[in-house]
């Protein structure tokens, strides 16, 4: 079973630490409206946004087979939501901008 944990950082990174797998992170410079998707190999796909308050939030688009858990940030302290993915198709995540259904 693997485990892979999402979170933003600073106001310009979003963070991918993986059981199993060397950490990664992605560059993303949003504007507060903006939004990027993360896919993940198990088929869940998130949107995510910096928002207006200057919290990294995820909200799930595709609920792949994996479990997924969203710990929500709140405040300066904890500036962003945490995304926790469990299951045995855990792969990859990938960054992009659009989504074909």
């Amino acid at each position: 079973m693997s485990k892979i944990v999402i979170y933003g950082a600073s106001d310009d990174l979003i963070e991918v630490a993986a059981s199993g797998f060397r950490d990664e992170e992605f560059n993303v410079y949003a504007d507060g409206t903006e939004q990027v998707l993360l896919a993940v190999s198990d088929g869940t796909v998130l949107r995510v946004r910096y928002d207006e308050d200057g919290i990294w939030r995820f909200t799930p688009t595709v609920v792949g087979c994996a479990s997924l858990d969203i710990d929500p940030g709140q405040d300066d302290f904890n500036h962003t939501d945490r995304v926790t993915l469990t299951g045995d198709n855990l792969r990859w995540v990938v960054l992009g901008t659009e989504i074909a259904k």
